[in-house]
Order: C-alpha cells, then structure tokens, then sequence
C-alpha cells in the first residue's frame, strides 16, 4: 500500500474549502475529497516506516503558519484547479526531509490545496480558477495525517494523526 502525508487546514478554513470543493465536484461531476495540503505522496513504504520518520521529523517543530496565494490550475487530474500555499522555510524543510529520508528524492514539490480533480479542458479550468474569489489568508497547522492512497477519494482517511512538537506533550 502507498500512503500520502498531508496538513489537513483547521476550521473555519476547512468548512470554506470543502463547500467550494462540494460545489465545484457538483457542478462539473467530479469527485469529493477532502481540503490538503499533500507534503508528500506515492510512499511505496510501511506504514510503521512512515511513521518512524514523521515522528522524528516533526517531534522539534512548532506549528506552521501557513498562508495562501492565489487560485490557479494546472495539467494534471489531481491538481485541475487549485489554491496555492505560499512556501516557506519550515514548509519546504519538512517536506524535503521527509522526502530525504524515505528516499523519494525525483519529485517537485508545489504547495497547494486542490479544489477540483479532473480531465477538463484547460480553458474550463482557467475559468473556474479565474471565477473563484476566495476570502483566505492564512492558518496554522498544528499536526500532520498519515493517509492510505486508495482509489476512490471517499476512502481517504488517516491511519496516523502526529502532532508538531510531540516529543514535549
């Protein structure tokens, strides 16, 4: 099984976020899921490895404060209209030893919270992009999930929820 490491945004942005996903899934009949921001994915390891090394990873870290860019789209099914997460440091830090440690070195990272898959057109995703005004700026994550990679999106729920800072609480 391959899982994916994700921050999942806390309330109210999570509710914003999943009512813009709902509403977009209904209209262009694609599919549900849940607001994230993926760290890192397709980790073809067991979980307890997973979970070793976010442990480890995060145990020193403080919560991210983590703020948003602009609405966009892109190519690919899994990121067809998205909300960019501005970098930082400590964001791209995490992800990049994550990365290090499990050994999943060839892959880009762009910060981001989908809020619809699919194989439309790309003048479709640039207008649904360029039609969705979004009142967010900012949040704080405060732990990371451990998430199975299963087919359908319904399915998608932690195995492991690791809290930033956990050697201390």
């Amino acid at each position: 099984m391959k899982y994916s490491i994700w921050i999942i945004p806390p309330e109210p942005i999570f509710s914003q976020l999943s009512k813009i996903i709902n509403e977009l899934s209904l209209k262009y009949n694609c599919p549900v899921f849940k607001p994230h921001l993926t760290i890192l994915g397709n980790m073809d390891h067991e979980l307890s490895e997973i979970k070793q090394v976010v442990e480890k990873i995060v145990s020193d870290l403080d919560d991210l404060n983590l703020s948003f860019g602009p609405v966009s789209f892109s190519t690919t099914y899994f990121q067809s209209v998205l909300i960019r997460v501005n970098s930082t440091a400590k964001l791209m830090q995490l992800h990049f030893d994550i990365k290090k440690l499990l050994k999943n070195e060839n892959i880009v990272y762009m910060p981001h919270i989908s809020l619809m898959y699919g194989n439309h057109d790309m003048e479709t995703r640039e207008k649904i992009a360029s039609g969705l005004s979004l009142n967010l700026s900012s949040f704080t994550a405060k732990q990371v999930v451990i998430i199975p990679e299963k087919p359908k999106p319904v399915d998608w729920k932690p195995v492991a929820i690791i809290s930033f800072g956990n050697k201390f609480k």
